[in-house]
């Protein structure tokens, strides 16, 4: 396995930046996860990264070696694509066997008939369909190594795409949205496989999706990109608690962050709908508070913000209030705990309080900014 880094990588079509300088360290055996909208430029890093599209400037190392320049088959990288790319007329065990095949089989010992005379061919088939059985059995597909794609599930045909990578022992595995085409359940089941393999491996992962679940529940750091920039790279923890732009904050959480917009006062004091909140800015003047739903409470006496009940979405384990204040043109998210059902009617006026270590605040750049706290009523 192998470190990857990218320094200051520019991707152009004619006058159109698609990477703006990308810059990203990923340490042996980590898992990292490029996450952003559609369009953002995450799927063209990694392809710039295996060697399928070239960068118009910058580098990129695998280990010690400077790969810019050199073709994918000699990056010694294992890339598993959205839409599987298997072979409809092998069977699983054969699509599993290519790359051995390829790498392990002279050309003449994969001529038909004749082929598995020659010297040594017999010895080398057999360590292929060796090492072919242990993936398939590590990913539970052993079953059926006979059938052809066209014959299995969604889920076994991404399974043997990850066996087809997994028989390569390459020095980074990349994967481009392999669960997009799967429906919910069996995306949850398969995050959860591919993240046991990541353990079970030690082995360096870069995985591309759009889905933020995905990248919170799988990732050892993550890196968000927008409109060809790296915004933000972290832990799940950090990106979720800290992050270091609104974008950042609006795209990572589910439901998403409550970005309230406020006014600083000459003496740093933030106001929300001309009350105090009991947060100082610490430098720059603050325009947004966020405030994730669950740092959010009801409370008895006014509070940070007090409103009417407008929308209650009941998801079993949960329940998903949306509350609309006076003087506030942003409605406001909280999610309870499944107790609260019954407790909570449409109409009510609900008074929340936050816990102040919860509050993020954001400059009117949209860059995090510093806070500083007072007591107060309201938080």
């Amino acid at each position: 396995m192998a470190t990857l880094e990218l320094t200051d990588i520019r991707k152009s079509f004619g006058s159109t930046d698609i990477l703006k300088g990308v810059s990203l360290e990923i340490a042996d055996g980590e898992f990292l996860s490029l996450v952003g909208p559609s369009g953002c430029g995450k799927s063209t890093l990694l392809r710039i990264i295996a060697g399928l599209e070239s960068q118009t400037s910058g580098s990129v190392r695998i280990g010690p070696r400077l790969v810019d320049g050199i073709r994918a088959a000699d990056r010694d990288l294992a890339m598993v694509f959205q839409s599987y790319a298997l072979y409809p007329h092998l069977t699983v065990a054969e699509n599993i066997a290519v790359p051995l095949t390829m790498r392990r089989l002279h050309r003449r010992d994969r001529l038909p008939v004749v082929g598995g005379w020659m010297p040594g061919a017999r010895s080398r088939g057999a360590a292929i369909r060796t090492t072919v059985t242990e993936a398939a059995e590590a990913l539970d597909i052993a079953h059926l190594l006979d059938r052809k794609p066209g014959q299995l599930s969604g889920g076994q045909r991404q399974r043997v795409a990850l066996g087809r990578a997994l028989v390569r022992e390459p020095a980074a595995f990349l994967l481009d949205e392999p669960l997009s085409n799967l429906d919910a359940k069996m995306r949850v089941h398969m995050r959860t496989e591919i993240a046991q393999l990541n353990r079970r491996l030690g082995a360096t992962f870069v995985y591309v999706t759009h889905d933020q679940a995905e990248a919170m529940t799988m990732s050892d750091r993550i890196a968000v990109m927008m409109e060809g920039e790296l915004l933000q790279v972290g832990s799940p923890d950090e990106l979720y608690d800290t992050p270091s732009d609104i974008r950042v904050a609006r795209f990572i959480g589910s439901p998403a962050i409550n970005l309230l917009s406020v006014e600083t006062g000459a003496d740093g004091v933030i106001l929300l709908a001309g009350r105090d909140t009991g947060v100082r800015a610490g430098g720059a003047p603050i325009a947004h508070l966020g405030l994730r739903p669950e740092a959010l409470e009801p409370c008895e006496a006014p509070g940070l913000v007090s409103g009417r009940v407008t929308v209650i979405e009941n998801l079993g384990s949960d329940l998903f209030v949306q509350v609309q204040a006076p003087g506030i043109s942003e409605t406001v998210t909280l999610r309870l705990p499944s107790d609260a059902r019954g407790k909570v009617s449409f109409g009510d006026l609900m008074h929340l309080r936050v816990r102040s270590e919860r509050i993020s605040a954001f400059d009117a750049m949209g860059r995090a900014a510093p806070l500083t706290m007072e007591a107060s009523v309201y938080a």
